[in-house]
């Protein structure tokens, strides 16, 4: 199993694997030693010495280029300098054969110590061998919760094509058939309008025309078993008591059946379909609408959206008596995983279609709602999520959003609202905010779980949370502030009030390698509610017969061969969408609550400091304060905002901030402590090694944006030129995975396109902001 050219684990027979240890322990290697307490440090070695020509090298130490020293992150080069000088004035003799052997000895013992240390730790605290029964660590949380928290009857499997199995069509089917009537004039009835039509003699069908008798069929390739697409009729599908010839048999006895009855017949291949939409105008923009969406069954990966990243203002400078504070919310998602409300079982009732659906109350259901939305035209900060242009937006118009328009929106109504799914909670929250819910097309109503702290009520996770999250506490040792016995009974008793949590005294100590793993079990538990179901998979085939099998198996579909040699090559490939079986450990409805949950509670500040937010990034915001100004309390718990530049003394905070875009910033800052300024970057993709920090920069980034908008006055078709290239000297796996060295070339540029931007500031608003409008 792979990703890209990561190997997540190779299986040989049926007793041995290989796994990769970072996919349960995310910390460098360098970071073993101090995490387990182990006695041996990793070293430094000269990697781009390796070379073949170097093998009996037996000289002077070489040159600290060759130990990668530029790629290192500035402090840590400091001290590879320091020890690189003290061996070359010492005329330190390196004998490569030596100094190999010794540095990979090292990093092996490293490596299975902690791993070992690691999984003691895993077996003595959860009953669970996390190296043998899992692949990560998100499964090995997964597995935790599963065989020492779940109770039966908590968390439905969702079916691979949802609840709605008595109406089983496709969006090509809903086209088609709505173009017939378009063209015809005929008035056909089908699941876009009602629901698909069942005959007297007991057979449901796709569409069917009264005035005419014509019933129309629509007939999906893989479901129907198309002898044109699938030339292997007998293959095995994941049902081993089905194939492709008895669907395509099924599917011609149907027709059969249908005319004996008295009905004329008009069917519509999927293949043909598509060759159909490729040559008509009319067809392909009607399958492109967006109001074809109401008539898809609702998808609850598409309520599944991630966390709210964003800059609001590209560039601030504090005026006198102004400051920027930077806060984070405390272990937010283990914060919402312990506090917040959750769905449990399969929904206890599906409402479809404009007549049910208009009795539910939005203010009432807890689920997920299929809707179209019209938001606002004056909020500064929207509530709702949507996908558009492979970004995550929170716009107010669709059409805006869409085009990334940089003007005021002139859109109508019906242009300005979009379709989405919606978890119900954040819904509420939106209708709150003055968002209008135009129509209902599809709820799953759900019975919820929330823990009660008054009541002593469990949620969802309540008690999975609790045990590492007291875990995690009792091995971070006391408090700087607790030094008497009265201090720690003070500490004990009140994060009993507060997170109704008994520490045990005895158990309170240091204890990096519990609290390491604590703390993964807290923060890698969620995810894997939401994973994919249709992982890749990759086969390593030496034998003629093997492939021949891929290639002619029509559950899967192959997507690459890559060659190794002359005798083995890698072939990658996913089972067919409509084949794949769902896990035991996924369910995107838990997930898409849990994101849901954390955007509003990140979207609770958003709402009360309005413009003056400059950034904010899924559990943490930047904004600035004046005197008088309500900030945001800070607390040491669970969920409570924490003071990102406490550490640097009281009073810290930034003076100057710049932006390029989400996960993309810079700021200058007053470090209380010993009264000086510095600066910190960060910039998605780019890592901000000493080299590369001598280029990416608070200083650099500020230019950049500056240039911009001298060149530019943030209309329409504005492109920036002004750019930062770098270049890496980077060691790789091919897809061959052969080991190489490679330099890597990139590019920094200001290139912002999640909200609009104003001309005349380093401000944005929304898509579809208007300033004034009528209510």
């Amino acid at each position: 199993m792979r990703t890209g050219t990561k190997l997540i684990s190779i299986t040989c027979g049926s007793s041995i694997r290989f796994i990769d240890s970072l996919n349960f322990i995310q910390l460098p290697l360098a970071q073993f030693s101090k995490a387990f307490k182990l006695p041996e440090t990793k070293g430094y070695f000269p990697h781009f010495f390796n070379k073949r020509a170097n093998a009996e090298y037996d000289g002077s130490i070489p040159e600290p280029h060759y130990y990668g020293c530029e790629s290192m992150p500035p402090k840590e080069r400091e001290e590879f300098l320091k020890w690189h000088d003290e061996l070359a004035r010492n005329n330190y003799r390196f004998k490569m054969s030596d100094e190999i052997l010794r540095y990979c000895l090292q990093d092996v013992n490293i490596l299975r110590k902690g791993c070992l240390k690691f999984r003691e730790c895993f077996l003595e605290t959860n009953n669970v061998d996390p190296f043998l029964e899992c692949l990560t660590i998100a499964s090995a949380c997964n597995l935790v919760f599963r065989k020492n928290f779940l109770k039966a009857e908590t968390i439905g499997i969702i079916p691979n094509n949802g609840y709605r199995l008595s109406d089983q069509y496709s969006t090509q089917s809903i086209v088609w058939l709505t173009w017939v009537a378009s063209s015809t004039g005929k008035f056909i009835r089908h699941a876009g309008n009602g629901q698909e039509f069942r005959t007297k003699e007991g057979l449901l069908v796709d569409g069917y025309c009264e005035q005419t008798n014509e019933i129309f069929e629509f007939y999906g390739c893989w479901w129907h078993g198309c002898d044109r697409c699938f030339f292997n009729q007998t293959s095995k599908l994941s049902n081993k008591h089905d194939s492709l010839f008895l669907r395509l048999e099924s599917t011609r006895s149907k027709e059969d059946r249908i005319k004996k009855a008295g009905y004329s017949l008009v069917t519509m291949w999927a293949c043909d379909f598509e060759k159909l939409v490729t040559s008509n105008a009319e067809l392909k923009t009607l399958g492109e609408s967006q109001l074809l969406s109401k008539f898809t069954p609702l998808n609850p990966r598409d309520a599944f959206f991630g966390g709210r990243t964003n800059a609001c203002k590209l560039y601030h400078k504090c005026e006198d008596g102004e400051t920027i504070l930077y806060y984070d919310v405390c272990s937010l998602y283990p914060y919402v995983n312990k506090y917040c409300k959750y769905p449990i079982g399969h929904p206890k009732k599906i409402y479809v279609g404009p007549e049910e659906c208009s009795t539910v109350d939005v203010g009432t259901v807890d689920g997920l709602i299929k809707c179209c939305v019209r938001p606002p035209q004056n909020l500064y900060h929207p509530v709702l999520p949507y996908r558009c242009n492979g970004k995550l937006t929170f716009p107010l118009c669709r059409k805006c959003v869409e085009l990334s328009l940089q003007t005021e929106c002139r859109h109508d109504e019906v242009d300005r609202q979009f379709v989405g799914t919606f978890v119900a909670d954040e819904l509420r929250k939106a209708v709150e905010c003055n968002y209008k819910v135009v129509e209902i097309f599809e709820v799953w109503e759900y019975q919820t779980i929330q823990y009660n702290k008054d009541t002593d009520t469990d949620g969802l996770f309540t008690q999975y949370v609790n045990n590492f999250l007291k875990l995690k506490q009792e091995c971070s040792g006391w408090p700087q502030w607790c030094k008497s016995d009265e201090d720690k009974k003070r500490y004990i008793a009140q994060y009993k009030e507060r997170e109704n949590i008994e520490l045990d005294e005895s158990n309170i100590s240091q204890n990096n390698g519990l609290r390491l793993l604590a703390k993964f079990m807290l923060n890698s538990f969620w995810g894997k509610f939401g994973q994919k179901e249709n992982a890749h998979k990759t086969d390593i085939i030496d034998e003629p017969l093997e492939l021949f099998k891929l290639i002619t198996n029509h559950s899967v579909s192959v997507h690459s061969l890559t060659v190794i040699n002359s005798d083995v090559l890698l072939a990658t490939w996913e089972r067919r969408q409509e084949d794949v079986i769902p896990l035991k450990t996924v369910n995107v409805a838990i997930a898409a609550y849990t994101t849901a949950a954390a955007r509003l509670v990140l979207y609770n500040y958003l709402e009360k400091l309005d413009r003056r937010v400059l950034y904010y990034d899924t559990d943490s915001i930047i904004f600035t304060k004046k005197e008088g100004d309500w900030v945001p309390p800070v607390g040491d718990f669970l969920g409570d905002l924490t003071d990102e530049l406490a550490e640097y003394g009281a009073g810290s905070h930034i003076r100057e901030f710049v932006s390029g875009g989400p996960k993309n910033y810079a700021y200058e800052f007053f470090k209380a402590k010993d009264q000086t300024y510095e600066t910190r970057c960060k910039v998605k993709g780019i890592s901000l090694n000493y080299k590369n920090q001598q280029s990416i920069n608070f200083e650099n980034i500020k230019n950049l944006l500056f240039n911009e908008y001298r060149s530019c006055d943030g209309g329409d078709g504005c492109e920036n030129q002004n750019v930062i290239k770098i270049n890496d000297r980077r060691i790789l796996r091919t897809q061959q995975y052969d080991v190489v060295t490679k330099n890597c070339d990139k590019t920094y540029r200001i290139r912002y396109t999640k909200r609009r931007r104003l001309p005349d500031c380093y401000d944005t608003l929304p898509y579809g902001y208007v300033d004034n409008f009528d209510l």
